[in-house]
């Protein structure tokens, strides 16, 4: 296959040459004449011809008397644009005694004075008898002195938001002298005194500027809304369509919307800019995949990601734990997030990014475009026959975006001390809290009551972990790129090179990209192009986001539990692990009654996580021209991915309590390689007023991988971390498989450009499914009703368009388990002859009938723009049905399967919203302003579980606590109702009996008997919350003045929840950990009841009131309003850099400046379980955002 993409390449270089090295001609030849080949070297015509096939061939401007040029004949070559412009013109005009002048390099005038034409050269008399105006050669003498040649500078922008436009046309009217704006919007042009220039820019409204005395013209063009929309084409799959006839709902964003946020990936970037799609970071870690979801979530079992198509390309981003490799120790529960599979393409290196989301659009996709489809364009060259390197680059600083507002060791003393006092006093009500600890600790062992006699931390030490854990890093991007063509080629090379530092030691992210788009026509008819897109990344994970019980433990988590009353190193220099927790529990301080965690600097130091990438993408397609309006397209390509991981874990790491290290070390590696091969045919024609595209394809694409793992042990130092340092002790190796062969077809028509329709369909044979099902037909229609055109509307003059569609289709879902559909076997031993002999055994049951989750969605929708194009706004209202939903399902191990949970289609869900965009030019002129804003709601609910309609309940990082159930969103938070604090005993005696808490005492929870049958059991959990919002927003200010611009970026979430787990430890009320300040607002007596929220402190809680239940106390607001990005600007007038750059533009940048939010926790979008929709929303310390400053240049090289 390389050799394959090499030898296109060559081809296409070589057709490259071949285009410079062609040469069109010239023969000018009057209409009338006929001439045999060898009259054909000199030939007679009138001189006005002549001239004007002169000023096309040089590119020069002749002013002469048009009347008297015309009455005049001449002898011209047939090839005159072998001889430069002077030669031509003395060759031309001295045989009939005719003078030029040259003005400038573009500029000449033809001067008639003594001139002596001859008869043989005359048509007829250019003066009669008796007139008394002057001859054409009377006017003509003057030419050379009427017209003063001038040189016009200027620039050129939007006059919509001021923003440059480069590649202006720019023509003296009525001549053959021409330029256009650089990249910087600059021009310069040399033109006569007197004339008009033309500005013309595609899809902007042409200008016309008189040429006065001043030397300097800029000019703001107005953008023309309705060309915009009718050359506008954005991709729809396997083609594009013009903006303004979709009749489905597309939505798109272009390069310049995401070009100055600091990020590592580009779905970063369109956070917030675009309606029904959110776009979640759940963990701030360098490198870790985001979250996307269009329109909601639609399956439990199945992947809820979109399709990815890059250039044309389907790929996933839902990446195996196996292909990337994870710690095979690790509780799946604790499973960081995986790195971003689409890290590895640079943003820099895009054009723009389509998001299909209702059926209609998404369904030319078929089995894998039930969760929308993202489509990505990278850039290309322009074809204008210049050359255009540009160096992009920022620089920044990260810091933590906010910290946790926890106890300081005064506190957290005080804390300890109430807390062991409420729970000695609940055990012995006659004791007094001024008991001698030696009475507390010999009348009981639970060393819970026990005070140590330097209560009062006489070290005086008040550790900050936080501040010790986090630092401020760098984040820093170089990317070069050179793009360009001539008629027929067009080249863009980049090359770049990001590194974000993670503001935990140890932790980053370091990607080296490099891309190569060509596209050529060696011949009429026939287009090719290749791209080839080689990438590295290399991710320091470290041991982050998990918790501080887990193997291993997450540093942001131990950082939040760890004592302040602990000192970070010993007296001798070296991490403290000896003494990991508080001196306030025990009588000698070594921290046994209180929860131990490990030092966050030890977990840092100490375990070692590296994930490497290599990525090779290339593909090539061959596109021939049939007929008018008929092409064929051939396209293969390749995406290799290769992984590597190395894991190791030091002798010298201490583990929570224990007392010495036990090294470990594993390494992972994989190799994906995923090929596709797709064949188009298309057609395009207008007939009067109608227009019809049709689409017809195959594709077949296949991916094949291999994974390997080995662990080792019993490492004898930490010399070596590799495995082969230890001693090996287990392995695996996989191979796993699936191909799609599709065939599918569009057709779109237009009549008058005012009805419009559209129809799909796609057939997917995928290996994946059961032996019966495996083919699956994907259909959708659409429809565009432009009512603005109808004779009832066009009166309405602030209505510019009004459109009205509607769709209907169905898309399934692919992202399940390559062989969930066939009976699997696994090892298994027996015991032959008293001899234990290796066999096999059945692991799960074949499901000859697994078939596809099916989406079937409706959308009806309006795009509208008023006020002369100045306000545009788009209303979709949808409802989408997952059917067929794919559950795992247990199978009793009775029937001989273990405990296996195989897939089975069971189930339904619905998602319905409505969706709104809106854009505004506010001001015009030199000082510009714009608005985009976009809102969404959705609304999930389960409507069927199987035949008896049970509801699942899913187990997360603690225990049951999620429920999905018929009527409620999937995966919802499942629970106790806390209804407020006991105040009295008498109250406890009147409530509902708890018996789960025998010992409530005034200050602990109250919970709900929501059943109401007077008892508080696990038949009173309920559903308390769930992770998806209620709806979305965003907002883009764009403001610019003289070069000057302002941008910023406002996102946010409303009705979303967090199923905050570290509530677990730090506001259990137990104290046996750092806690959370609120807990300084918690319940002391009757008199002092606290904020009403919070519980009472009890060492012994667990026992007692068992306020640390799943309940309401730990489900969170998770709302939240975000100025997301700010950018000032400001682009160098060209006479300070015109030297040497056609554009110099400085930047600077800030994100994720500032979050309002009532959540306690440092992100609000926090998910550590991501890739699970059963068990989303929890935080069980993730790594947190960061807050980044950045100083950038765009420069343009001349």
């Amino acid at each position: 296959m390389v050799k394959i993409l090499h030898l296109l390449l060559i081809l296409v270089i070589g057709s490259a040459s071949m285009v410079f090295s062609r040469v069109q001609s010239f023969a000018f030849v009057p209409e009338s004449a006929t001439t045999t080949p060898s009259e054909a070297m000199r030939q007679l015509m009138p001189l006005k011809d002549a001239l004007k096939g002169l000023e096309k061939i040089h590119k020069v401007s002749i002013m002469f008397d048009s009347k008297l040029a015309e009455n005049i004949l001449v002898q011209t070559k047939e090839k005159p644009q072998h001889e430069s412009i002077e030669t031509a013109l003395t060759n031309m005009l001295s045989p009939v005694n005719i003078n030029y002048k040259k003005i400038s390099e573009q500029f000449y005038v033809i001067n008639f004075k003594d001139s002596k034409t001859s008869a043989d050269h005359r048509q007829n008399s250019p003066k009669e008898k008796g007139s008394t105006e002057p001859t054409p050669a009377e006017n003509a003498n003057n030419l050379s002195e009427v017209y003063r040649e001038l040189t016009i500078t200027g620039k050129v922008a939007d006059g919509s938001n001021g923003e440059i436009l480069p590649g202006v046309s720019i023509k003296l009217k009525g001549k053959n002298i021409t330029t256009s704006t650089n990249s910087n919007g600059k021009y310069t042009i040399k033109v006569p005194e007197k004339g008009i220039l033309v500005f013309s820019y595609i899809s902007y409204i042409t200008k016309e500027v008189a040429i006065g005395s001043s030397t300097v013209i800029n000019v703001d063009l107005m953008p023309d809304q309705q060309k915009l929309d009718e050359i506008v084409v954005v991709g729809v799959g396997y083609g594009t369509q013009q903006k303004r006839n979709l009749t489905g709902s597309i939505a798109s964003i272009s390069a310049k919307s995401i070009k100055d946020i600091p990020v590592t990936s580009f779905e970063n970037a369109i956070q917030g800019q675009i309606a029904g799609v959110q776009v979640q970071e759940p963990s701030g870690e360098p490198g870790a995949a985001t979250t996307i979801r269009v329109r909601g979530v639609g399956s439990i079992s199945a992947g809820n990601e979109p399709l990815y198509v890059v250039d044309g390309f389907p790929i996933s981003k839902n990446v195996e734990s196996a292909t990337q490799g994870d710690v095979s120790k690790r509780t799946v529960a604790f499973r960081p997030a995986p790195a971003n599979p689409l890290g590895t393409i640079s943003p820099g290196d895009i054009q723009s990014v389509e998001v299909l989301k209702d059926a209609a659009a998404a369904a030319i996709y078929g089995s894998r475009g039930s969760n929308g489809v993202i489509i990505i364009t990278t850039k290309k060259g322009k074809r204008d026959g210049t050359t255009s390197v540009n160096f992009d680059s920022y620089y920044g600083i990260q810091t933590l975006a906010n910290k946790v507002d926890l106890m300081n060791s005064k506190e957290l003393s005080e804390y300890v001390l109430n807390a062991k006092n409420n729970a000695y006093l609940q055990d012995f009500p006659n004791a007094s809290i001024n008991d001698p600890n030696s009475v507390r600790y010999t009348r009981s062992t639970n060393t819970s009551y026990y005070l140590p006699n330097d209560f009062i931390n006489p070290t005086g030490v008040d550790t900050d972990w936080q501040d010790v854990l986090f630092k401020n890093s760098n984040i820093q991007s170089y990317n070069l790129s050179l793009s360009g063509g001539a008629e027929k080629l067009g080249y863009y090379i980049s090359g770049n090179y990001f590194n974000q530092g993670g503001i935990i030691d140890k932790t980053g992210f370091k990607r080296y990209t490099f891309r190569i788009n060509i596209e050529s026509d060696p011949v009429k008819n026939l287009r090719i192009g290749a791209i080839v897109n080689p990438s590295f990344t290399d991710q320091a994970k470290g041991s982050t986001s998990a918790p501080y019980f887990a193997d291993p433990p997450g540093a942001v988590y131990t950082a939040l539990v760890h004592s302040p009353t602990v000192s970070p190193y010993l007296p001798n220099g070296t991490i403290n692990q000896s003494n990991n927790q508080s001196h306030l529990n025990t009588e000698n301080g070594t921290g046994t009654n209180m929860t131990a965690s490990s030092n966050p600097l030890a977990v840092v130091k100490y375990i070692h996580d590296d994930l490497s990438q290599f990525r090779s993408f290339a593909s090539a397609y061959a596109e021939y021209t049939f007929l008018d309006g008929l092409k064929y397209k051939f396209m293969i390509g390749t995406d290799i991915n290769n992984y590597n991981r190395k894991y190791y874990r030091e002798k010298a790491f201490i583990d929570r309590a224990a007392t010495v290290g036990v090294p470990y070390g594993q390494s992972n590696s994989s190799l994906e390689t995923n090929w596709l091969s797709e064949n188009l045919l298309t057609y395009n024609k207008v007939f009067g007023v109608h227009s019809i595209s049709a689409l017809a394809g195959y594709t077949a694409q296949k991916d094949k991988i291999r994974n390997n793992q080995v662990q080792a042990e019993n490492f004898p130092d930490d010399l070596v971390q590799t495995v082969s340092g230890g001693q090996v002790t287990g392995g695996t190796a996989t191979e796993e498989e699936w191909s799609l062969v599709s065939y599918l077809g569009r057709v779109n028509y237009a009549f008058m450009d005012r009805y419009l329709l559209t129809a799909t369909i796609r057939s997917d044979r995928a290996s994946r499914f059961g032996e019966g099902n495996k083919v699956g037909y994907f259909p959708s229609f659409s429809a565009g009703w432009r009512m603005s055109d109808e004779a009832f509307m066009k009166n309405i003059k602030w209505i510019s368009d009004f459109k009205l569609r509607g769709s209907w289709g169905k898309t399934g879902n692919f992202l399940i388990p390559n062989y969930a559909a066939v009976g699997l076997l696994s090892p298994y031993n027996y015991v032959f002859g008293n001899v234990v002999t290796n066999g096999i055994a059945p692991s799960t049951p074949s499901n000859p009938n697994l078939t596809w989750e099916k989406n079937t969605q409706v959308d009806i929708g309006l795009d509208m723009s008023f006020l002369s194009n100045r306000i545009f706004a788009s209303l979709d209202w949808y409802n989408k049905k997952t059917s067929n939903l794919l559950l795992n399902v247990q199978v009793p191990a009775v029937v001989g399967y273990g405990n296996s949970n195989p897939l089975m289609n069971i189930g339904e869900v619905e998602n319905k919203g409505f969706e709104a965009s809106l854009s505004t030019q506010n001001l015009v002129g030199s000082f510009t302003w714009s608005t985009d804003m976009n809102f969404s709601t959705n609304k999930n609910k389960v409507l069927k579980l199987g035949a008896s309609g049970d509801p699942i309940l899913s187990t997360g990082g603690a225990g049951i606590r999620h429920i999905t159930r018929i009527g409620d969103p999937i995966g919802s938070y499942y629970g106790y109702v806390v209804e407020g604090i006991y105040q009295s005993q008498a109250e406890i005696n009147s409530a509902p009996k708890d018996k789960l808490a025998a010992k409530a005492a005034p200050g602990d929870f109250m919970f709900k008997d929501v059943n109401g049958d007077g008892v508080i059991d696990a038949n009173d959990r309920t559903v308390i919350g769930n992770y998806q919002p209620d709806y979305t927003y965003g907002i883009t200010n764009r403001l610019g003045y003289k070069g000057i611009e302002l941008s910023f970026l406002i996102q946010g979430v409303e009705g979303s929840q967090v199923l905050n787990l570290t509530r677990r430890h730090l506001a259990n009320g137990e104290a046996n950990t750092n806690s959370y300040s609120v807990l300084k607002n918690r319940w002391l007596s009757p008199d002092q009841p606290g904020d009403g929220k919070t519980p009472r402190a009890d060492r012994l809680g667990d026992l007692h009131g068992f306020n640390n239940r799943p309940s309401t106390y730990q489900v969170e607001d998770a709302s939240y309003i975000r100025l997301r990005n700010v950018t000032i600007a400001y682009t160098l007038p060209a006479k300070w850099v015109g030297k040497y750059f056609s554009s110099f533009r400085v930047y600077t940048s800030g994100t994720n400046l500032f979050t309002k939010t009532d959540y306690i926790g440092y992100n609000p979008e926090v998910n550590n379980q991501s890739t699970s929709s059963g068990v989303q929303g929890e935080d069980y310390g993730a790594y947190p955002l960061s807050r980044n400053f950045t100083f950038g240049i765009n420069a343009s090289f001349k």
